[in-house]
């Protein structure tokens, strides 16, 4: 571990107030959103989320998280640190830092992924621009090193999407996962309770037509589906598919992203999706 690392830990502690959600555009502060951190051992390797937090200004701020797990289990929240001016604090492993911080169990920490929203407290960030986080999901290589790819977050506003599409392939040692997100806010930036309920539909660019299941999915607030090699999961023989992820009940915005891994290396390529505020068909 870096100075950086233990001084971020030692800084972690519950929040004494509930948690925010701060949309650019209504000041006071702002909120940022990583849709997907974890520790998880997948068929042949293990992933793990390194996670950098940046100011990029002379004030400073404090950074308070929520974490929902994707099993559905409690959210957590706390104070991740308090950022100087032009200050940075990292984590080789973000789950293990809450592990050390007394916030989740070591259990949890060994296989679990989900959401994380970061709120900069200072009233003077608006413009979602003044601090930065990136996480890095990475895995090990097969001859020494890690394979990773990495994301930055981005910041929540309102009049967010409802729908969301992608272009995904498979073959020639690829496969295509699937993250949909539900940001747990309304276009007005308002936290919700209530769930939200989207459909996927598939078409062929070939053709233009549809095809395969148009399965539907139930998130809670803050909650994230990964869809891993939907291909095979949804029975589809195309190798190239357009995907659609429409909101068909709910208020809540909607994020996701598509990732191309390598089936030898792990190795992913990472994407968010394109997205609309309402159905593109």
């Amino acid at each position: 571990m870096t100075a950086a690392i233990l001084a971020a830990i030692l800084s972690i502690h519950p929040l004494a107030h509930p948690f925010s959600i701060r949309p650019t555009q209504q000041g006071g502060g702002f909120t940022v959103d990583l849709p997907v951190v974890g520790h998880v051992h997948g068929a042949t390797t293990t992933f793990s989320t390194s996670l950098d937090i940046t100011n990029n200004t002379a004030q400073s701020t404090d950074v308070e998280f929520f974490f929902t797990p994707a099993d559905g289990s409690a959210p957590r929240s706390g104070v991740i640190a308090n950022l100087s001016g032009f200050d940075n604090v990292h984590f080789d492993d973000f789950l293990q830092g809450l592990v050390s911080a007394g916030i989740i169990t070591s259990n949890l920490a060994e296989n679990s992924f989900g959401t994380l929203l970061l709120t900069f407290t200072n009233p003077s960030f608006h413009n979602g621009t003044e601090a930065t986080a990136v996480a890095r999901v990475f895995s090990p290589g097969s001859q020494g090193g890690t394979f990773g790819l990495a994301y930055r977050a981005r910041p929540i506003e309102t009049n967010g999407a409802h729908s969301l599409n992608a272009l995904i392939r498979t073959g020639n040692g690829l496969t295509s996962n699937l993250g949909i997100e539900n940001l747990g806010v309304d276009d007005n930036g308002k936290a919700l309770t209530d769930n939200l309920t989207v459909r996927l539909s598939f078409f062929d660019p070939d053709t233009g037509t549809a095809v395969g299941p148009q399965p539907t999915f139930t998130l809670t607030p803050g909650q994230l589906i990964q869809l891993n090699d939907v291909f095979r999961q949804f029975g589809i023989t195309q190798s190239t598919v357009l995907v659609f992820v429409d909101e068909v009940s709910g208020a809540g915005q909607l994020r996701g992203y598509a990732v191309a891994k390598d089936v030898v290396t792990n190795d992913g390529a990472f994407v968010f999706m394109q997205e609309s505020h309402a159905s593109t068909f």
